[in-house]
């Protein structure tokens, strides 16, 4: 009886609106949503943005079309996409094609390509993108990119 109190106690000290985002966020449209924030950055996105979506152990492996490999721990990438950031257009590097999306309890996947110029040309990326939700909202946990230019 008093693990039921403990319990409704904790439950009620959960705001309502808490509780309305993680029905409607810990979805596959809110892991959509996301990812949408990384691929269409608005006026706003800045690198505190970018900080909450990356989760504090992300991991990202990208492989080129020579097969060199590089990992990146999230501060490293951050100071790559960071310096992205103040260089770019907003309206650069927007496209993008999702093939594959779930959600799967505090899990979330997604598999798209990108057209996107991380260093001197436009490449073509196939990612796959592992979310966990943590904090009420999705963060990446890890990123495995392929590149290679465009022919």
């Amino acid at each position: 009886m008093m693990l039921l109190v403990l319990l409704a106690t904790a439950c009620s000290n959960i705001s309502k609106d808490t509780m309305k985002k993680m029905e409607t966020e810990k979805t596959e449209e809110g892991l959509l949503r996301a990812i949408k924030t990384l691929i269409e950055p608005d006026e706003n996105f800045d690198l505190g943005t970018l900080d909450s979506i990356y989760h504090k152990d992300m991991v990202v492996i990208m492989l080129d079309q020579d097969d060199n490999k590089n990992i990146f721990k999230k501060p490293a990438f951050m100071e790559l996409i960071g310096s992205k950031l103040k260089k770019e257009d907003r309206n650069e590097n927007k496209w993008a094609k999702f093939f594959h999306s779930e959600v799967n309890g505090n899990k979330g996947h997604i598999l798209v390509k990108r057209r996107n110029k991380l260093v001197q040309d436009t490449m073509e990326l196939i990612v796959i993108l592992d979310f966990v939700w943590e904090d009420n909202r999705w963060q990446v946990i890890r990123e495995i990119i392929f590149s290679q230019a465009i022919a």
